[in-house]
């Protein structure tokens, strides 16, 4: 993996602005599945949103995205 201790960096980061603007965060994403060591995208154990690999895991991508 080649991002592995800032996976999914970029929706955390999004989400920090946007709960800075007092907005509510939904649709939290478990992080079972993912093989990753840190990620700016976690929030309470969670990502803040639909983390999709498709670099690593898009396999998965269809069913996540299903899901």
């Amino acid at each position: 993996m080649g991002y592995a201790n800032n996976f999914q960096d970029a929706m955390g980061i999004l989400e920090e602005k946007i709960t800075e603007q007092s907005a509510t965060t939904a649709g939290f994403w478990s992080t079972d599945g993912y093989d990753f060591n840190e990620s700016k995208a976690l929030k309470n154990g969670k990502f803040v949103g639909l983390a999709l690999d498709e670099d690593n895991q898009s396999d998965l991508t269809q069913e996540r995205v299903k899901t």
